[in-house]
Parts: C-alpha cells; sequence; structure tokens
C-alpha cells in the first residue's frame, strides 16, 4: 500500500480541525448528545433503573471496544461533556451509544416517539422485514430474551438509507476473499497520533482517561498517544474495487469506506434535526484529524443517507471546504 506522505496527514488534519472548530457544527453534536441523554432518561424512568448507571450503560467507554480509546472519559463525566463538553468527547459519546444502544431504540420505537415519524415508519416496516412479526412489542420481548444470553442484536437495523441498500461502507467486492482491509503487520512510526496533532486540545477529562484507563502518563506534545488510528491499525487491498475506483479518481485513500460514518449517521437521521451536511463534517472532525477515514471514505458512507449533490468524480476536499462556507 502506498504510504500517506506528512503533507497528506497535514491537508486532513486542516480539513478536521476546520470541522471541529465550526460553530454550527458543534451546536449540532451537542444537540443530539442531548437528544441521546433525555432519550436514556426516559428509558431509565420506565424500565425503573439507575439513570446515572444507564448513561453510564450505553454512553461511557465500555459500551465501546477497548481499542475505541479516542476521545473517551471517565465514566462519571459523561453528563459534564454532554453538557459542556469539546466536540470529540461529545462525538466518542454518540459514537459509544451508536455501538450499544439496540435495545433503548427498540423501546422507543414500541413507545412510539422520541423519533420522527417517519423514521419510526421505516424502522417498524425494517423489523418486520426481518422478523416477520409485526408486534413491535413481541420483537422487543424476544430481542430482550436474545440479550440476556449474550447473542449480538442485530443493530444495523437502525440503519435508514433512504432506499434500503447496502451502504457503500458494508459491501463486499467480488471475489469475496478479496478483502477491503486487513490489520498492518507493522506499525508506521510516523502514524502514531501525538498531543501536537490533536483538535481539539485534549480536555482534562479526556487525560485523566488516558492516565487512568490507558496507564499513560503525557509529559510534552510531542508524546505519541495510546490511540490507534484507522490509518495505523489497518492496511488497505490495492486489488479491493473501492480502493482501485478511488485511485482511479485520485481520491485519498487511508482506511476505505467508513463503516463508524455508517453507524453514526444511522443514529443521527433518527432525530429531528439531521442535517446531512453537519453530520459529514461531524464525522470529518471526528475521523479526519487521528487519521481514521478520508472526506472521500465518509462521503461514499453517507451517500445511502441522502447525500445526492456529491460523486467520486468530485473532489471531496473541495466540496467539503465549499459547504463548510454555508454553514458560518
Amino acid at each position: 500500500m502506498k504510504e500517506l506522505e506528512d503533507r497528506e496527514l497535514r491537508k486532513l488534519r486542516e480539513l478536521s480541525n476546520k470541522c471541529s472548530a465550526n460553530k454550527k457544527v458543534q451546536e449540532y453534536v451537542r444537540d443530539v448528545c442531548f437528544r441521546i441523554k433525555e432519550l436514556l432518561i426516559h428509558y431509565s424512568r420506565d424500565t425503573k433503573q439507575d439513570a446515572k448507571k444507564v448513561l453510564e450503560k450505553y454512553l461511557g467507554h465500555t459500551a465501546a471496544p477497548a481499542s475505541f480509546s479516542t476521545g473517551q472519559i471517565p465514566a462519571k463525566y459523561i453528563t459534564k461533556a454532554i453538557d459542556a463538553g469539546n466536540i470529540r468527547e461529545r462525538i466518542t459519546l454518540i459514537m459509544n451509544f451508536c455501538m450499544s444502544g439496540c435495545s433503548v431504540i427498540l423501546w422507543a420505537l414500541e413507545k412510539n416517539k422520541y423519533f420522527t415519524q417517519a423514521s419510526i415508519d421505516v424502522l417498524h416496516k425494517r423489523l418486520y422485514n426481518l422478523t416477520g412479526i409485526s408486534d413491535i412489542a413481541k420483537i422487543n420481548k424476544y430481542m430482550k430474551r436474545c440479550e440476556r444470553k449474550g447473542c449480538i442484536l442485530p443493530c444495523k437495523f437502525v440503519s435508514l438509507a433512504s432506499d434500503g441498500a447496502v451502504s457503500a461502507s458494508r459491501l463486499s467486492a467480488y471475489p469475496l476473499n478479496n478483502a477491503l482491509r486487513e490489520p498492518r503487520v507493522k506499525k508506521i512510526d510516523r502514524y502514531y497520533v501525538k498531543v501536537k496533532d490533536v483538535y481539539p486540545k485534549l480536555s482534562k477529562y479526556e487525560l485523566e482517561y488516558i492516565k487512568v484507563n490507558c496507564k499513560y502518563e503525557i509529559k510534552n506534545n510531542n508524546n505519541k498517544l495510546q490511540w490507534i488510528s484507522g490509518l495505523q491499525y489497518w492496511e488497505v487491498n490495492e486489488d479491493n474495487f473501492y480502493i482501485k475506483l478511488m485511485r482511479h479518481y485520485k481520491q485519498m485513500v487511508v482506511c476505505g469506506p467508513s463503516g463508524n460514518t455508517d453507524l453514526n449517521l444511522s443514529i443521527f437521521r433518527l432525530f429531528d434535526n439531521f442535517d446531512i451536511n453537519l453530520a459529514i463534517f461531524a464525522c470529518i472532525s471526528q475521523m479526519c484529524n487521528t487519521p481514521d477515514h478520508s472526506p472521500c471514505e465518509i462521503l461514499l458512507a453517507a451517500l445511502p443517507y441522502g447525500l445526492d449533490d456529491w460523486a467520486i468524480d468530485q473532489d471531496s476536499f473541495k466540496y467539503i471546504y465549499k459547504k463548510l462556507k454555508m454553514y458560518r
């Protein structure tokens, strides 16, 4: 695989920083966090659970794999981060919910509220197609029984791709053994994220998490963080369809189409404040700093969610910068 040059890393981080610094992007991410928090509080009351424990279960760092350490904070600071945290902390909380919130979403569907009616209607239809059961209460009961037995719930039903198509980030290219990416055999030193590369600056909550949970103390701005970026973890297969397509159109390749964008947009689109552009900017803020993905890889994953004015033959950086000007 062709390695990213330093100038390309700078280009990614500059775009990420622009998205992170944009007030409307910050407000959008904050508002989604507020909506998820409110959803979880209602869920805790209805299920007679302690609200603090529910927030920690679905938004805390234990909801995500241990490798997802970027932006994580100690669970005791979740409410403070929602109210006044930086954009990275808040997007990380949303991502944690993406990975854990299936049963809560099922509960909200049973109550027939908290999400837009259009979202509820689509999810009801998807669940019927998935299970053959039209009664959401019966589906919920069955899912809960599976969850108690350690079954992995089909959380991807929350996808609201408008045409019902498999999203770009999940599509397998033929032949099936022609994988998109594989873990790197050898780490590349300059791909480690240094403290000075991080924007916004690490918060006191993030620093505490790094010290306590990662057993690592930062001493200066040149210290390497324990974060393992997508760029550091994955090596793409140059023979894969998507990688060849991106190379053909001179798009920047980091890891291929973004699965985390797929998850984020699945949650963003549930709520009545969904804005496809702001949602994409939020994903770029999160994933282009470390980096985990390029803007093209994020845009590819956004296509099934309503992105209709970009195609892979367009310069993805120019497209995002032009769109950002509309959200000053």
